[in-house]
């Protein structure tokens, strides 16, 4: 299942909605990327938050989620950025303090309510309900949508080290549901992680908070390792000047849109 990207037509879409911030390192939001990333593989864009899909194109379905990610600015050394050094940024991350892994980048796939207590259950069994959980909503977004296949995209952007160019990779390929042989669940600060292991190494894969948290409660998160993905696309878009702001001219069009509308009531 081949995905055709046109980078010309996403980097003018992207550059125009640079011109459009409103401050000057604001970055893009989620949804204009997902309308852009739709536009640029052809998809029709549906995405609702409601189901799996953002976009769909004949029997295919797909999902975007989108992360930015800031820049490292030391003051003496080099900066860096997912560009400059994706191993940094997009893989598996170690945390020195808990001696940890995370498999790589944090992607919050939606939140995953269950219709049991989510704080006292065994570590598994949430963890397992929250994937067919997941799981039933790709199912429904087929059925939504009369699709078989299921595309998955990671989009990642935001400022460059500099601070003079915008930064997007984008990493695509063929959803592929978890192996549930190879995970073990333990319950884990504020909910409930699966790892895996490879290598000799434990990594955190999957992770759903519980309920009761005050921040992301329910939310169900992955951690992927975009740099083993051989579907991608880069840009690098030098910082525009903003749209001029023409009060006159804009004023006048409102003016324009206003008359033009009460002449048609008129005709009616």
């Amino acid at each position: 299942m081949s995905m055709n990207f046109n980078d010309k037509q996403f980097q003018a879409r992207i550059f125009w909605g640079l011109k459009s911030r409103t401050g000057d390192e604001d970055t893009l939001p989620p949804r204009f990327l997902e309308i852009a990333i739709c536009e640029a593989f052809g998809y029709k864009h549906v995405g609702d938050g409601n189901f799996y899909a953002d976009g769909i194109l004949g029997d295919t379905q797909m999902s975007i989620k989108t992360r930015q990610l800031k820049p490292i600015r030391p003051k003496i050394k080099q900066g860096k950025d997912f560009h400059s050094d994706p191993g940094k940024f997009l893989g598996p991350i170690h945390n020195a303090k808990q001696d940890k892994w995370t498999y790589g980048l944090e992607i919050v796939q939606r939140r995953q309510g269950l219709d049991f207590d989510d704080v006292n259950e065994p570590a598994e069994k949430i963890g397992l309900a929250t994937l067919d959980g997941f799981l039933r909503n790709v199912t429904e977004s087929h059925n939504k949508y009369s699709t078989k296949f299921s595309q998955e995209v990671i989009s990642v952007h935001g400022w460059d080290h500099t601070g003079m160019y915008y930064l997007l990779s984008l990493y695509w390929k063929e959803y592929q549901h978890f192996d549930l042989n190879r995970i073990s669940w333990c319950k884990e600060g504020n909910g409930v992680s699966g790892y895996i292991t490879e290598n000799g190494i434990n990594y955190k894969l999957v992770e759903r908070v519980n309920g009761n948290s005050k921040r992301e409660g329910t939310c169900f998160k992955e951690y992927k390792n975009v740099l083993n993905w051989t579907n991608t696309a880069k840009i690098k878009i030098p910082k525009p000047e903003s749209w001029q702001f023409n009060q006159a001219a804009i004023l006048a069009e409102i003016d324009l849109k206003e008359k033009s509308h009460a002449s048609l009531l008129l005709k009616t």
